[in-house]
């Protein structure tokens, strides 16, 4: 079914807010139609993401999976199938915290049946994905830091498969995609810092294991001289931190984060081995590690960073990448929890207000009155802020979850299913076969239905999405498969001839006057 681009006011958005088609139909190029699935789950308490200090407790964590999905028609390709086929996903976690919001993106990857065109279609959906997720975190908590964080490592396939197998598929090598993804995040970035005081600030951070902060810059895209670069070499875990209310002179396993398949988490928990502690155990073994928390070989996350470019990911030729982009409120106010926490601490702090005035100062005069057998105590009227709370979804399957699934699915903003479904849904993605295309249609479908199952869906969740970016060219021509080709003859340089060689010239004759001729006298005899 053909999903349209209204809101749904039950998911909190405000309603001038743009869905995803309406962005995606912006970005991509003019004459590319497609197919988008997006499934997502509600965020649930899970681990921390950050160990904590010395004798703290964890801070609190929530979790939502996002998992976007884009295919195309089979018959608009050069291979020529009949049916829908996926070429290219994106899974997105989002973890929130009381003063830090982080997007990290977990896995990318595509199939060898995307279609060949310019601008990407891989790279303009990712981006928009990421740039439409931010900015929907954003609204919901103004005033709350937000980053976007991933590493970019190299493999032949991540979410597909089998479509390693495929040699139409195009893969990137190491330094490649650490570039690619900062030309993917680099159009979030606005142009310019704008004046305008409810606009976020951002900032882009890059580092690479074992490349010095000179080398760093191939890695970066082409900025324009401004007074305030877009990107700088480094990581910006001490002001994360400070943002979380860490001090940069915390023990470093307090400062970086831990997400799963990620190359320094590993790290992390071989360093957590020396001292004995785990993230788990929360630094209780032993007095003497509450007390200093501190790893034995590292002692500054500099120094990790260091040992990072020794250990097996980011060695032997391999180059692992790190990238955070750092979107900061204008606005630096204490208050970075919304206006719904806002709202529900001014009412916690009303009932202790009032509890503390109602309760009696001195003894009661009739002591004896108190003494004999207890009254039935009289009920105050609640007062204070009424704060509404929205009903919960039980974490298992329920008719009010599939009713929720089915509208907003008809409303174009994705599925919504618990974590156990979408936990399931992603079991079914990395079981399926994408060698060929004809079990990559077979795979598509299969998916298809187990989602329709998990959500109790009546029919597709598809949204049809249509391009409508135009995207000059200079002298394309079409192919075969009806992709643009582009014609660089104007920018080749063409070799220039070779000009004959001039011929050998004779050597100029000097005719010499009479009288300049001096005639050589004769001898006498």
């Amino acid at each position: 079914m053909t999903s349209t681009s209204s809101n749904n006011p039950a998911n909190g958005e405000k309603p001038n807010a743009r869905s995803l088609k309406d962005e995606l139909q912006d970005a991509l190029p003019a004459g590319f139609n497609c197919k988008t699935r997006y499934l997502h789950s509600p965020p649930k308490p899970c681990d921390s993401l950050f160990s904590s200090l010395p004798g703290q407790n964890p801070e609190k964590t929530r979790l939502a999976s996002h998992f976007l999905t884009v295919s195309v028609d089979a018959s608009a390709l050069p291979q020529s199938g009949s049916g829908d086929v996926i070429n290219f996903a994106i899974e997105v976690l989002v973890y929130t915290t009381r003063k830090l919001t982080t997007i990290f993106v977990s896995k990318v990857d595509s199939t060898a049946y995307v279609p060949r065109i310019r601008p990407s279609p891989v790279k303009t959906a990712v981006t928009t994905f990421l740039k439409w997720l931010a900015e929907k975190e954003r609204r919901k908590r103004p005033n709350r830091k937000i980053v976007v964080s991933l590493f970019a490592r190299a493999q032949s396939q991540y979410l597909f498969p089998g479509s390693s197998d495929d040699k139409g598929k195009h893969v990137l090598d190491d330094r490649q995609l650490i570039r690619w993804w900062a030309r993917v995040l680099d159009p979030i970035i606005p142009s310019a810092n704008p004046d305008d005081e409810e606009q976020p600030r951002y900032q882009g951070y890059l580092t690479v294991p074992g490349y010095a902060k000179t080398e760093l810059r191939s890695f970066m895209p082409p900025s324009t001289a401004s007074a305030e670069p877009r990107w700088l070499p480094g990581h910006p875990l001490i002001e994360l931190g400070r943002t979380r209310g860490v001090p940069e002179h915390a023990p470093p396993r307090c400062l970086l984060p831990r997400f799963p398949d990620d190359p320094k988490a590993r790290f992390i928990s071989d360093l957590d081995d020396e001292i004995g502690v785990s993230q788990d155990s929360q630094l209780t073994a032993s007095p003497s590690k509450v007390k200093s928390a501190r790893w034995k070989s590292v002692m500054s996350l500099d120094q990790f960073w260091e040992q990072m470019e020794f250990r097996q990911e980011c060695s032997s030729g391999r180059a692992v990448g790190f990238l955070w982009l750092v979107i900061s409120p204008n606005k630096d106010e204490d208050d970075v929890f919304g206006s719904d926490n806002v709202a529900v601490m001014n009412a916690e702090s009303q009932d202790s207000i009032i509890s503390v005035e109602a309760a009696p100062t001195s003894e009661p005069k009739n002591a004896a009155a108190t003494s004999g057998s207890p009254k039935k105590r009289k009920r105050k009227p609640l007062t204070g802020v009424i704060v509404p709370r929205l009903p919960k979804i039980k974490s298992t399957q329920s008719d009010l979850l599939d009713m929720q699934a089915q509208l907003d699915a008809e409303s174009g903003n994705g599925v919504l299913v618990n974590a156990d479904g979408y936990n399931k849904a992603m079991s079914t993605m990395l079981h399926l076969d994408f060698s060929t295309l004809e079990a990559a249609i077979w795979s598509t479908t299969k998916w298809i239905a187990e989602v329709q199952s998990i959500a109790g869906l009546n029919g597709d969740f598809a949204v049809d999405v249509a391009g409508q970016a135009q995207v000059e060219v200079a002298a394309s021509s079409t192919g075969a498969n009806g992709a643009g080709v582009n014609d660089m003859s104007g920018m080749i340089r063409k070799k220039r001839k070779a000009e004959p060689a001039p011929e050998p010239q004779q050597p100029a004759v000097n005719v010499l006057g009479a009288g300049m001729v001096r005639k050589k006298p004769k001898p006498s005899v």
